[in-house]
């Protein structure tokens, strides 16, 4: 061994001062081991740290592309998710596969929480009954990305008796466990990517079993990092264990909180210490001395500390929230005043200055309730030292966006999560076009027969029902209806000059009875025979 540094060693340096993360992180191992023709040099091997982790602090985590092969209905489909957008949405038929897609990512994404976590390669594996019935082995294969940083992993299975069996790789999903384990063991407040999947189920969830006394709600809880990740790809928002982490938050901030309690007694004794008779007569007969100067600071520095902690202590819990109850604000217009009601046990919030429990809200309101507190509780744990954690990064898929929402709030919803949530990675499913007039055409992927279509130009800010028809593929009007039946044959009687003919003009009034004398689609019409009476008596004269 020698202080000589090889060309490959300087070449890390190089990067690691370019701002290369993944190249500090070698340098920690190199220096910490002694490897690599190096001298172990814990100083060196500090330093680095200190590096990485000011390098990999404000990281983006997305994931950049996946491919299934053989996976349920797919023989061989990849989708690619664009890094300059937080938002892919896919669309397609009943049957299309786009849960099947979601299914994917949330099986993938368990590798990467487990090792999180657990720190063990006990993610969830493909079933076999998942396996394409042409086929004899499928697999699913993710790329991440950290940055400018790609990790790849390969989860695979094959049929029972099959041969060769085809198997997971898990290498460079490891190194990604390992970078973010490695940082979170240097900076135990270093930020975890958010992870999380919600099915159709999530809309069934605020009942009164999530907000009744039960030990489950009543007894305290350690909330760490890794709670950021219970349950977040089950494909539920668990209001549960919103509702007993804000009643925690809440409990932390009321004044009659023990902790608090403590520290303002703690004050209220030195300050009457200090307001004493006796020690007051002690510092008049002894103000001039040193000693008598140190007793009057030493008292002032320890009130000065003790308002500190309680300063701090009071305005973490206010901080966080406030986070949380602005982004339920933001998705509920009108909502105000969030709060947990003693006796009964209640959360209760005010709609248009009436107090109502959560119970009493509309289904679409607890839809959006339950999953907008859930992604804010998780990100609030996973960036304990975050000024805005709701800035948080991560990856969250969300199948049938729409579901019970109103129109106007599905035109709304992206837009929405993106503002709020500004870093984290949507991936949506939609049977709503009022979704998609609110996307670029390239961030949204229409699935059919088992193969991926780009959406046509133009989805973004087109109507409703250009949307429905160019994107959904589905008629404006229901094709079977017999009212659509009759406009269609009365236009085309329109268009034939039939439309004064006994037909012509009894199927109009039936049209006008139904639709009004000024529905547009008849004064079109009208326009047109108009304009054609008007030539026919030109040509007359």
């Amino acid at each position: 061994m020698n202080d000589y540094e090889p060309r490959g060693i300087r070449e890390l340096i190089r990067k690691s001062k370019a701002g290369h993360y993944t190249s500090s992180y070698q340098l920690i191992e190199i220096y910490y081991e002694g490897i690599a023709g190096i001298k172990k040099d814990l100083d060196k091997a500090q330093y680095y740290k200190e590096l990485f982790i000011q390098q990999f602090t404000h990281y983006q985590f997305r994931l950049a592309s996946i491919k299934l092969v053989n996976f349920k209905g797919f023989n061989d489909l990849e989708l690619d998710f664009s890094v300059n957008n937080n938002t892919t949405v896919l669309v397609g038929n009943n049957g299309s596969g786009k849960s099947t897609i979601l299914d994917a990512i949330q099986k993938v994404l368990t590798h990467i929480s487990s090792r999180l976590t657990t720190r063990s390669y006990n993610g969830e594996q493909i079933d076999e009954i998942e396996i394409n019935n042409n086929a004899n082995f499928t697999t699913v294969t993710p790329v991440f990305s950290i940055d400018d940083r790609l990790f790849k992993m390969e989860l695979s299975q094959s049929r029972a008796l099959s041969t060769p069996k085809v198997k997971s790789k898990y290498t460079e999903i490891n190194d990604l466990g390992k970078f973010l384990g490695e940082a979170n063991s240097i900076d135990k407040k270093f930020p975890y990517p958010l992870l999380a999947c919600y099915t159709v189920e999530r809309a069934n969830d605020v009942t009164t079993k999530d907000i009744e006394n039960s030990d489950e709600i009543l007894d305290s809880h350690i909330w760490d990092k890794s709670k950021g990740y219970s349950k977040s790809l089950s494909g539920k928002a668990d209001f549960k264990l919103f509702f007993r982490w804000y009643k925690e938050l809440v409990e932390a901030d009321n004044e009659d909180n023990s902790e608090i309690k403590v520290l303002k007694a703690k004050i209220k004794s030195k300050e009457e210490e200090f307001n004493s008779p006796l020690l007051k007569e002690l510092i008049a007969n002894s103000k001039d001395s040193d000693t008598s100067r140190a007793l009057v600071a030493r008292h002032h520095e320890d009130i000065k500390k003790l308002t500190f902690e309680l300063n701090n202590f009071s305005n973490l819990t206010t901080h966080t929230l406030e986070f949380v109850s602005k982004a339920i604000y933001i998705f509920l217009p009108g909502f105000s005043n969030l709060k947990v009601q003693r006796k009964p046990l209640d959360l209760t919030i005010r709609k248009n200055n009436k107090e109502l429990s959560v119970l009493q809200l509309s289904q679409g309101e607890k839809s959006i309730l339950a999953l907008v507190a859930d992604i804010a509780r998780r990100l609030t744990l996973l960036n304990p030292a975050s000024d805005n954690p709701l800035s948080g990064t991560g990856i969250v898929a969300i199948d049938e966006i729409d579901l019970h929402l109103h129109p106007s709030w599905q035109q709304k919803i992206i837009s929405r999560l993106e503002s709020t949530f500004e870093n984290l990675q949507f991936i949506v499913t939609t049977h709503s076009p009022q979704v998609c007039h609110t996307i670029d055409s390239e961030y949204i992927w229409l699935l059919k027969e088992g193969r991926k279509y780009r959406a046509p130009k133009g989805v973004r800010g087109g109507v409703s029902s250009w949307v429905l028809k160019n994107l959904f593929e589905v008629e404006e009007r229901p094709p079977e209806d017999k009212f659509t039946q009759l406009l269609s044959e009365y236009k085309k009687l329109v268009y034939e000059n039939e439309y004064s003919s006994e037909r012509a003009v009894s199927i109009r009034q039936r049209l006008k009875e139904h639709f009004g004398h000024d529905y547009d689609y008849l004064v079109e019409l009208d326009m047109y025979i108009e304009n054609r009476e008007w030539e026919k008596t030109f040509d007359q004269n």
